[in-house]
């Protein structure tokens, strides 16, 4: 019984008890409502515990958001492998980017806005890795600024010709296949050349580089060359894991790359250098690579949640939670409101003071049977409501105040409106040992006078004593 009363003193949706009820508490609180605030108010904190720490291990997604920009300056560095060019042979099983007996030189070229540098650098497989040619070092700049600025890089391009091997352009410890053979290889078909870039993107929980590679291919036919422009697209990443306020983290990665291919006879390089290279050549080309950065790229904007952001989506679950709140509210006015109109029907009918109408009607009813006089359940359920509907009468202030004036005509019939004039100013003389703090109990034993014969020597301030009437004028 004691637990069940505590469960009632934590009902937080009690309601107001009307001033006219006998009930000394501001709140009417029920076991019910107290089961509902304890059931809600672990809900509302086991989903509380869990956000926060969902929210603390960055389990929470963030709000992402992204644009493209045009850019007229960036820089592009890179010390690990970047691109690689494979070739998947199917026609024969020689490597022909071999340094020893080599019959294919790749050759990379830098070039510096509209100028191809000479001594270009010549690139070549590997015993681990036949067939593939990489770039792992280097640097790649944009600029298409319309002014001249002398801390900005020039405009940098690598251009990569795969050409047919001189002995001249071999590093040292290289030479050239035979020509027979280098003729050989050059009449047939040899199947696809596969262009493999190393791409980043920014892991947004741990701020670490998360490398992925993306690949085209396209035919390396040494009779129909194919000349390719990549270009590479940066990306702007912007965190910002700030908890109350904005803290900025900007990343740069190389998030994407496209490639345009167009055919080309075997001259194309040669009519380009001729224009463009500070020293003309003359060679033939067999496929041509083109690597710079793209002037559009992409800005991604990456806000972790707030203290704000995750008290706001607390609160609203709670506040969904604690709509059950109105059903604890219906439910505590209608016991309070029964509870009431027991009261004031025990008034008229004692019996029923320490058991409800219905039950003392059923339990009649059954003696009723006994004597086998017989009543319907709807005569029951009749006088129930009839004794509801004069309670609810009963307990509304209009009739109230109706029967408050029935008394005060019935005590003027009978003293007479001098009398009943004359209570107004009857009232207590105040003293102090007529007060027990320590006894609650009411008591009789005051003595009451006109207020006119109190000793007025013994009163400092001739105020009014509490009326329990309203003054009359």
């Amino acid at each position: 019984m004691k637990f069940l009363n505590t469960i009632e003193s934590v009902d937080l949706f009690g309601v107001p008890i009307p001033l006219l009820t006998q009930s000394n508490n501001e709140k009417f609180q029920s076991k019910m409502g107290g089961i509902l605030s304890i059931l809600l108010g672990s809900l509302s904190f086991t989903y509380f515990l869990y956000v926060v720490v969902q929210w603390s291990n960055n389990l929470l997604p963030p709000n992402v958001s992204s644009k493209q920009k045009t850019i007229g300056y960036t820089e592009f560095s890179f010390s690990k492998p970047l691109i690689q060019i494979t070739l998947q042979d199917l026609t024969n099983d020689i490597d022909p980017f071999r340094k020893v007996k080599n019959i294919i030189t790749p050759l990379l070229y830098t070039i510096i806005n509209s100028t191809i540098l000479k001594d270009p650098i010549p690139l070549f497989s590997t015993q681990e890795d036949p067939y593939q040619i990489t770039l792992s070092n280097g640097s790649l700049v944009l600029n298409n600024l319309d002014y001249t600025d002398t801390q900005n890089q020039k405009m940098k391009q690598y251009l990569i010709v795969l050409t047919q091997c001189s002995n001249s352009s071999l590093l040292d410890g290289g030479y050239c296949a035979d020509e027979k053979v280098i003729e050989e290889y050059l009449s047939k078909f040899h199947g696809l050349l596969f262009l493999t870039i190393s791409l980043g993107q920014i892991n947004q929980i741990t701020k670490e580089l998360e490398v992925f590679n993306k690949q085209y291919y396209t035919s390396f036919d040494t009779k129909n060359p194919i000349y390719s422009q990549i270009m590479l697209k940066q990306q702007e990443t912007i965190i910002d894991d700030g908890i109350l306020f904005n803290n900025y983290n900007r990343f740069y990665t190389l998030n994407n790359y496209e490639m345009i291919n167009q055919q080309i006879d075997n001259s194309f390089a040669s009519r380009v250098f001729n224009y463009m290279s500070e020293t003309p050549l003359n060679l033939d080309n067999y496929g041509c690579y083109l690597f710079r950065i793209d002037n559009i790229s992409i800005v991604e904007e990456v806000t972790m949640p707030k203290l704000g952001q995750i008290l706001a989506q607390i609160g609203s679950i709670v506040q969904l939670l604690f709509l059950l709140k109105y059903a604890a509210f219906y439910y505590n006015n209608q016991l309070l409101e029964n509870e009431l109109l027991h009261d004031i029907i025990s008034m008229y009918y004692p019996d029923l003071k320490q058991c409800k109408v219905k039950s003392y009607l059923k339990k009649q009813l059954l003696q009723e049977e006994d004597n086998n006089k017989l009543t319907s359940t709807q005569n029951l359920l009749s006088i129930h409501k009839a004794l509801l509907q004069s309670a609810r009468q009963k307990c509304r202030l209009n009739n109230i105040i109706y029967e408050i004036s029935r008394i005060q005509f019935i005590i003027q019939q009978q003293f007479g409106i001098q009398i009943l004039t004359a209570s107004h100013q009857l009232g207590e003389k105040f003293e102090s040992n007529n007060f027990s703090l320590a006894s609650g109990k009411e008591t009789n034993g005051f003595l009451v006078k006109p207020i006119d014969q109190i000793e007025s020597q013994q009163i400092v301030n001739n105020k009014e004593p509490l009326e329990l009437l309203l003054r009359q004028p």
